[in-house]
Formats: C-alpha cells, structure tokens, sequence
C-alpha cells in the first residue's frame, strides 16, 4: 500500500504536545491501541486537534479536525473493546418504536456512558425507525421493505453486519399465512403485519396508507377481542396485539369473529451464527470483508456510522459534523474510509443529517452530554441508539481530572500575579463520577506559581507548572503556563449593544509583550460604572453578566487588571430613524463598476421609492450598481445599524453600503443577497470602532459571480439607521508601537535586505496615470535600496486581463529588470473577472515558491481565491513540511511566510482577512509551533490586501500587514492608513528581522510654533503628502527619523530627563510623543526625514 501523504499538527496526541500559547507542556499519549494521528489519516490531509480521552473501562473518545480540498471536517470517534467485561452494548430507544426523544435523555435515562443516534426513521409520522431492531436479544419491530441491512453485537459479544428480515405466520381458524411486518411504519401491499405494546400510541393508519381494504383484529391471551375495518390508534395493552391487514390479505379474515383462537409466531431471519444481542439499522454498507464499498463521493452531510473490526471484538462508533462553517459533512466514500482507516472491516451508514448526533459521559461525571455539534443548533428527537453501558464500578476514587473553571481556549495560559481557579472530577475505575472530598494541592516548580488551598492557582513568573490535586491514593495533574507580564488588557466586545430589556455578557482578556494572551478571573477585575444605569455581576464561568437599570442610557466601564485598563462602552436601547425617503430621485446620483446604472422614480413600500437600473453583462469581473445622495447625508447620533427597504426579484444581488466616519476613514459594510421577490427590510450592521458621526455614502448591489449575467433593477425605499444613546471614549488604550518597525533610524548596515510591494492595481487603460507614477516610483525606490530581492505580494494588477499583465510585465522589466530576483504571487485581484490563475501563470510562470536565502528560509504562498486551501491546497501540506524541515535544519535559522491575505485584518470590518478562519488559526498554531519545536527560531508572517500598516503579535510571532503602493488606503490615516512598501533586514541577533516603511510621499511639512517661552512644551506633528491628496500624520507605523540643530536633544525616556537637567540644550524633542519642550533662549530647528524626504521648522525660543 502507498504511504499516504499526512500532515498532522503538533497538537496530536501522535507528535509532540504544546501547550496553549505554544511552549512545551507534558501530554498523556493515547495507548498503541488507542486512537491515533494515523488512525484518522487519509491521502493529502491536514489533521489538526486530536483529543483522545478514555470515557471507560476500554471505551475511548476522540474528537479531531481535518482539513483537505473539499474543506474542514469536524469528527468524533467512539473505539470500544467489545471484550471488556465491565463493558456492554445495546439499543438505546424511548421505551416504545413509534416515538423519538433526544439521545442524551434516552441515554442517561437507560444509564449509558455513550452512544450515537442510530437507524432512519418515519420522521414525520410515526417516528418509527426503518429497519429491524432487537434490544436486550429481542426483536421489537422488522424492517419495512428494501431496509434490511444491520449491525449489532451478538450474544457471543461480537459485533457484524447482516441482511435482516422478518420470518413469521399467523395462524387462524381458517389456515396460516405468512407475516411480512412487526411493529412498521408500512406494510406492504398485500400484506399482514402484527403491532405489540413495544409500538406505542401513534396511529396504524399510515402503516396501510392508501389501501383499499383493511382490517384490524385485536387479540388478548389468544383469543380475538375485536374486528375494526379501520386501522386504530393509541396504545396497546401488554399481553395484546394487533393484527393489521390490507387488501387482498384482508379475505383470510373472512368470518373471523370474537372469541375465535389466534397466534403470531415471528423470529428474525438472518444468517449468523449466533442471534443478535441488539441490532439497529441502517441503509447502506460502508465496507465489506475490509473494502470499500461502491458509495457516493459527491454529496457532503453530517453522518452516523457504526463499524467492527475483522474479528468482531472492536466496535467503532463515528459522527462527523456538516451543514456548517467550520465542518462540511463527509460524503459517504469518505466516511467509508474514515472508518477504514480507524480499524473497521465492516461498516454500515446510519441516520445522518439532523439526526447525527454523539453523546459521552466525560470523566468523573454524572451524565452523557452531547460532544458533537448537530447541524440544526441542537438534538433532534431520535428513534433509536447505539448505547454503551458500563457496568457498577466500585464507587472508590481512583482518579481525578483537573481543568480549569473558565471555558476559555487559553484559560492553561496565566499571567504573573493573577490567578486561574481549578475544578477537580472524581472518578472510580469506570469513570463514573466520584465525590472527592478534601484535596491536597501542589504546583511544581514552586518559583513560578503558588496555590491557594481552594484550588485558585497564582503565576509568579513564566514557565510550565504542573499542578496535582490528590485524595486519598488518587491524583490529578494539569499543566498551566505562566506567560509574560500584563501588558495589554481588553474585553471581549468592544462595546455593548443592549435592547431595552434585555442584558449582555463580556469577558475580560489580556496579553503579554509577545501577544500570549489569556483570559482574566473575574477576581482580578475591577470595574467602575455609573451603578444607577447599569448591574454588572460575574458569572461561574468567568464572564459579567450586564443588567440594565434604565430603558434607556449609556455608560462607560473602566475595566481595571492592575495598572492596566480597558474602556467598555455600553449603550441601552435603540430607536428607528428615517435618514431618506427617496420621494425625490433627483437627489440621488448613480455609479458603477464594470457596468451601467441609471435610477428612476417607482412606487416605494411608503409613498415613493427610488428604482436602479443596472447591466451586469458587461464583465465577468466584479460588477457594482451604487447610488448616492448628491448631497451629503449624515446619520444622525451613534447608530448601530443601517438599512433600506429593497424590492428584489431574486437575483441574488449583495447588498452593500458604504460609510465615511469622522476620521475620513471608508467603512464597507455587507447586507444580505437580495433572493426575495417583492419588499423586504435589508440591514448591515454599523462596524465596532468607527468614529462618529458617520456619513452615509452609498447604497450598492453586487455581483461576484462572473457566471451570473444579467441585466436586473432595485427599487429602495426609507433608509433608516438604529441610533443608540450617544456614548463617546477618549482615552481609549494608545496603540501598541511594535519594534519590528524601525522608527528614529534605519536599517543597522549589517543587516542584508530584501523589499516586498503589496497593493498596486495597475490597470492597462490608465497605464500612464498618476497612480501608474506612482508604482513606478516605488520600484525606483526599491532598485536604490538595493535589496537581494523583492517579493510583491499580490494585487499587483486590478483585474485579471494580458493586457494589465503585460502592464506590469513591463513595469518589472523596465524598473528593475536582471538587478535581482523578483517574486511575484497573487492576491485576489489576481484572478478578478476570471476566477483563475491562467492569466498570470503565462506571464509569471508560478503561483508560490520556497527558498532559502542566507540562513532564512522563504514560504511565499497563494492565497488568490481568499484561502490558501481553496488557492492551491497542497500549499498547505509544503508549508508544514518546510516548517517542519526549517526547524531541524541548523542552516535554517528564521522563517518568513508571505502571503497576500492577513490572518487577522486589523480593521474593524474584518473583510480582508483569511476566509477560512480555521486555516487562519493553523497557520497562526504552526509558526508558533516552529518556534517552539526549533528551540526559539524566528518566524514572521507578512501580508496585504487589508490597505493599512499593521503589526500583531500573536503567540510569539509578529505579523505584519503591508500599506498599498497604488490603491486607496483602507484605514484611518493615523493608524496605518497610507501609501507604501517595506524594506526589511535580516541579520543574525534576537532582533533578526525589522523593516522600515517607506511611505510614498510626494512632500512632508511641519506642524509646529514659530516661537516658545521657556518653560513651554507644543506638540510638534509631522504631515505626509501623498497622491491624490492624502495627507496622514508621519509618524509609526510609517519609519521616521527625527532631527535637529546641536542646541536641541532629541530622545525618551531617562536620556531625555537627563538632557533636559543638564543645562546644555535650549530645548528637547521626544519623538514618540511629538513634545517640543523649551528650556533656554535661543533658535532651534528640528528636521524630520522619511524614506528620502526631508522637511525642517526654526522654532524660536524666548525667555521666560
């Protein structure tokens, strides 16, 4: 067999553990026997998040992600040691056949550890299951017809499939006939069918459905008690049953009268060597003797299965999640193989869909909970089970489980100082749950925590510490790490949005220096807020719950983690405002994207509406048709939502509306597609972070799809917003100015360079305009710097057509020609109006690259379709590897992944980052993984497409996102929105990389006092002119160098302090801050310079 091509995250239990934030903590590995990595693999697949946790004497759990082409996939595996003696299987069912109850409570009612939902079932009748079923070795119903395949366990405790059906007569005064049904939803044609007690009330009607004649005998104690030409209903007395014919099998009940002798004798007919102990089933085999079955490979859903191993001794239980973002479903060929690669040789498919669910008894518990995610938000109510039992234990503590109270993924992280409460579960050698009484606590090593006797565990200084709680001869261990000092506290909303009469909930999370971050104990929060507007009270999980006093208000919460501090601001209650009416289309204008627009007066949902007209077959590109008011149109106070109402005719356009907020800064926000006919409501919701008032300044539809073409019209009416109580922050925490990025110099000589560009959007049809200049002049730029290469890393072109390709072709050869290499990989524009790469891959030849270069390995990926998965997979399987590699190979020292998508877009919007939110966290999980796995290697992750200059660190790793060379900037111009590229230095030391950004400037000019008094401190404030008239505040995140005349000290922190006592300066700058502080008579200058520009002020000092 071919070795499969696997890659499986460091999580795994089958590879090296990391703890939550990355650094190296002991794991318990599954048993040879246990589930594995490789157990789960299949051929060209990223495993990720393996848990595997023993629920019982030989009963194992393990829940998994895996990532491939199709997408995520989300599973959940029971492995039960069918030879156990403490272990048992049988049917879990509500007690009759016609009635369906969710699992967990048909599974802690029966007292199972575990179990999976089993066969199809009548589900909008009589909740009747489809095929046989036998509990406890006896047969409760047959299968209706073409339903008679099994699985189960036998009463030799061996598990298999088979073909079940129904053997049975019944026997009259007038002769025997043969039985077809028991206990079934249909009986076919012709037939007779018997219903015990085990049916239940639901009505027999169905069971005959259009027959044309019927007849119901009920029989007690052999004899007939009454004969019905109607199929009844309600339930059957014990020691009774019912006889049910139809059609022509009614003649043998001819002159069948009360009293006359009956029987029904019925067994099941299978070929086994030993009688089922239970049996469920089930409408497709999965696997046979070890093979695949002939299965479809093209519909992907939720799905149930149950599989034994060759010899019959291992039983294997599946669910896999479907119908949601983070799980696909499986189709039922990948199922098959999914229990293949587990260990099955036979397999057969249960109830998938809504149906799929999978319930356990965790460790040191009193009941099953449901472990999967069933796909419609909660359990639907099933027919029947598959149920593991565990026999009594012996009720003694043999062990306990210790996690944290807070169900929080970083809750194993703590900062110094603060605390994390522990929970311990006592269990016997079941599992089941014990109580545990007094426990003794300890963390090793004691120098980097404490613990209190309660189980409240206290960080003192970085590091792993394992804390055990121990009862009697029993203990438990959990590994927490401390991380680095509190360095930045936030909540987990940034602000809150209560409806009159209702209430909220936030939690408190902070990060340390390197972007570990952890959530906080409600014990180590104080808050302060107006207590006559609000009730705040913390909950057993570790969030505050946020009660309203008033219908109506705002308040700010200072949220306070030691000498840090967060402002939430809340607001209570909304109302509706009409911003337009559009009773006059003149006062709306029209534009458009690759098409054409014009807009008309219509009949409106109230009065009159505007309609637009557009053409959207004009391009395959992304078409728009935007209208927006000629004159300038305000929303009025802080609102929270924006909407209009829409007539559609179902074609699918996205609705979008665009904001202009106080700092100039653009906000793209996206309603629904319009798929309606007729008149519907349409609202977006306003982003966190804007900065009111806000302007209303388009209303857009939008077509992506370059198969969609047509021509189509919109009409709007009563735009309205949803205002919330005016509420404003002003001294909200200041950004965080990251060391990646050179500020008050430049690049240390002894650094080698190279240079990335991102964001150009040339377009062949403007190719001489200013924005066309402009690119060419950064490539200029970058010729001088004289870099070993440059990376673009994508949106180099606006859409995918030869002839911008040639565009920038050009550009390439002419600018920079043979100087050095040129990396070029695409971004989404890339592929714009085609949806693929074939464009840019006959000019540009490849869509990624690996290479190392002096000591650094280089992983540019492609991430054109929004996902490097749906971009090219298999970039994902080479990135882990080379990840894997670099961190063995001693000549690889650091690691720099390029991409054009962000893992996280810095903006409020979060439009620009990673689609796939998962493969985002894995690639984020893997480079804090090479850095541990290497022992402290380097890794950044750089990338675009987001318009604003940005650094995050997250877990130990910096990521970069780059500003634009050519297209507007998306963010506020004083947070990284400008024009730009990067020029990076790489050399050798713990500060291996930094990066100077180069701001494209047209001129700089000074904001600063012709004249001080001693004494007096200005703000000095430099200003960039770029293209098109954007102007931004030069300061970080752009790389500015600062300067000034002899007289003047230009510095921070205790240098400045000592400058400013020493009598030698006549005044002192502090770059980071911008405050000029006079000290003596006299003239000063300052210069700022920045990538080349340089601007200077003469500031003259006079005496007090």
């Amino acid at each position: 067999m071919p070795k499969k091509r696997v890659l499986v995250s460091a999580f795994l239990a089958t590879m090296m553990s990391v703890g939550w934030n990355g650094m190296s903590v002991p794991v318990v590995l599954a048993a040879e026997t246990g589930i594995a990595g490789t157990h789960l693999e299949l051929k060209d697949t990223i495993l990720a998040n393996l848990k595997t946790t023993n629920i019982g004497p030989g009963v194992e759990l393990a829940t998994f992600d895996r990532l491939d082409r199709r997408g995520w996939v989300r599973g959940q595996v029971l492995k039960v040691d069918l030879g156990s003696k403490k272990i048992s299987t049988d049917l879990l069912f509500p007690g009759v056949v016609s009635a369906a109850e969710p699992l967990s409570e048909t599974a802690n009612k029966s007292g199972a550890i575990a179990g999976v939902n089993g066969d199809f079932f009548d589900i909008t009748g009589t909740r009747a299951p489809l095929g046989s079923q036998v509990k406890n070795g006896e047969l409760l119903k047959g299968p209706v017809p073409d339903w008679t395949k099994v699985a189960g366990v036998g009463k030799d405790g061996l598990g298999r499939l088979a073909d079940m059906m129904l053997e049975g007569t019944v026997t009259l005064p007038s002769g025997s006939h043969p039985l077809i049904a028991l206990n079934q939803s249909w009986i076919t044609y012709d037939g007779i069918g018997v219903f015990t007690s085990a049916w239940g009330s639901a009505s027999r009607k169905g069971s005959v459905g259009d027959a044309w004649a019927v007849r119901e005998v009920l029989v007690k104690d052999g004899k007939v008690v009454s004969i019905s030409d109607q199929a009844g209903s309600g339930e059957i007395p014990q020691g009774s049953y019912v006889i049910l014919a139809r059609d022509s099998a009614t003649y043998a009940f001819d002159g069948l009268k009360a009293g006359d002798p009956v029987s029904v004798q019925y067994k099941p007919k299978a070929n086994l060597p030993e009688q089922f102990q239970f049996a469920v089933g089930g409408n497709l085999y999965l696997l046979k003797d070890g093979a695949v079955q002939e299965l479809d490979d093209t519909s992907s859903d939720p799905r149930t299965a149950i599989g034994f191993s060759a010899d019959g001794k291992t039983m294997y239980l599946a669910t896999v999640d479907g119908r949601q973002q983070n799980s696909r479903g499986m189709t039922l060929r990948e199922l098959a193989e999914l229990l293949q690669g587990l260990g099955a040789a036979n397999a057969l498919n249960l109830d998938g869909g809504g149906s799929t669910t999978m319930v356990a008894r965790l460790p040191g518990k009193n009941q099953v909970e449901v472990v999967n995610s069933p796909s419609e938000g909660s359990q639907r109510p099933v027919a029947n089970g598959v149920g593991i039992f565990a026999a009594p234990g012996s009720g003694k503590l043999t062990g306990i489980t210790l996690q944290p109270v807070m169900d929080h993924p970083d809750a194993h992280r703590v900062f110094p100082g603060l605390s994390r409460k522990l929970k311990a579960a006592g269990h016997d050698e079941t599992y089941a749950h014990v109580v545990t009484g007094a426990l003794t606590w300890q963390a090793t090593p004691t120098d980097n925590a404490s613990l209190m006797a309660d189980g409240v565990f206290y960080g003192k200084k970085p590091g792993t510490v394992t804390v055990q709680a121990q009862a009697q001869d029993a203990k438990g261990t959990v590994n927490l790490q401390v991380i680095g000092d509190l360095f930045r506290v936030k909540t987990s909303a940034e602000r809150l949005s209560i409806p009159t009469g209702g209430s909220h909930t936030f939690f408190v999370t902070g990060s340390d220096a390197e972007g570990y971050s952890a959530p906080i104990e409600p014990q180590d929060v104080t808050l302060e807020y107006d207590r006559t507007i609000l009730q705040i009270a913390a909950s057993d999980n570790g969030q505050f719950v946020v009660t309203p006093l008033v219908g109506d208000g705002a308040a700010v919460v200072a949220v306070k983690v030691k000498d840090k501090q967060a402002l939430l601001p809340v607001t209570i209650g909304y109302k509706p405002v009409v911003v337009a009416d559009f009773e006059d289309e003149s006062a709306w204008g029209t534009s458009g994207a690759r098409s054409t627009v014009s807009v008309s007066s219509d009949a409106g949902q109230n009065g009159q509406g505007v309609k637009v007209s557009f053409d959207f077959t004009q391009s395959t590109a992304t078409r728009t048709a935007n209208i927006h008011p000629n004159a300038t149109m305000e929303a009025p106070g802080q609102p929270l939502q924006v909407g209009v109402w829409v007539k559609g005719s179902g074609k699918g356009e996205w609705l979008s509306f665009t904001l202009l907020d106080a700092s100039g800064k653009y906000h793209y926000v996206y309603g629904p597609h319009v798929t309606w006919t007729g008149w519907q409501f349409a609202e977006a919701a306003v982003p966190q972070g804007v900065q009111y008032p806000v302007q209303i300044v388009t209303i857009g539809a939008i077509e992506t799809n370059k198969d969609k073409q047509y021509q189509g019209e919109l009409v709007y009416d009563d735009l309205t917003v949803k205002v919330a109580p005016a509420i404003r922050i002003t001294d909200q925490q200041p950004a965080n100015k990251d060391p990646l990025i050179v500020q008050n110099g430049q690049l240390e000589a002894g650094r080698w360079k190279f240079a990335v560009l991102s964001d150009s959007h040339l377009t062949a049809n403007s190719a001489d305009n200013k924005q066309t200049e402009q690119i060419r002049t950064s490539l200029r730029q970058i010729v001088e710097a004289k870099p070993d290469f440059l990376v673009i890393s994508g949106d180099l072109v606006d859409a995918s057509n030869p002839e911008n390709f040639a565009l920038a072709e050009q550009l390439l050869n002419e600018e920079i020609g043979s100087r050095f290499p040129v990396y070029y990989i695409p971004g989404n524009h890339e592929v714009m109006g085609t949806g693929n790469l074939d464009y840019f891959l006959a000019k540009f030849k490849t869509n990624r690259y690996s290479f190392d270069h002096k000591g650094t390995r280089f992983i540019l990926l492609d991430s054109s379709a929004g996902s490097f998965g749906k971009s090219d997979f298999l970039q994902l399987i080479d990135l882990r590897s080379r990840l894997n590699d670099a961190a063995k190979d001693p000549s690889i020292k650091n690691v720099v992944v390029i991409g054009h998508h962000p893992t996280r877009d810095p903006l409020p919007t979060k439009n620009s980052q990673l689609s796939d939110g998962k493969e985002a966290q894995l690639v984020e999980t893997w480079l804090t993984e090479f850095r541990q796995s290497s022992g402290g290697k380097g890794a950044v992750y750089v990338s675009g497409h987001a318009h604003t200059v940005n650094v995050d660190r997250v877990n130990g790793v910096p990521y970069l996102v780059l500003g634009p060379s050519g297209k507007i900037p998306y963010g506020p111009a004083d947070k990284g929105g400008f024009y730009a590229w990067n020029l990076f230095g790489i050399d050798g030391g713990a500060d291996w990389i930094r990066t100077e950004v180069r701001p494209l400037l047209e001129q700089v000019t000074i904001e600063a006092p012709a004249s001080l008094k001693a004494g007096e401190t200005a703000t000095v404030t430099a200003i960039g002119h770029q293209f098109g008239g954007h102007k931004f505040p030069l300061a970080y995140p752009a790389t500015v160098a600062w300067s000034g005349s002899k007289n003047v000290f230009i510095g921070t922190g205790d240098s400045l302090e000592q400058a400013r006592k020493s009598g030698r300066y006549n005044a002192v700058l502090d770059p980071e801050t911008g405050k000029l502080t006079a000290l003596k008579s006299g003239t000063v200058s300052i210069s700022v310079q920045s990538n080349g520009i340089t601007q200077q002020a003469t500031i003259r000092i006079e005496a007090k």
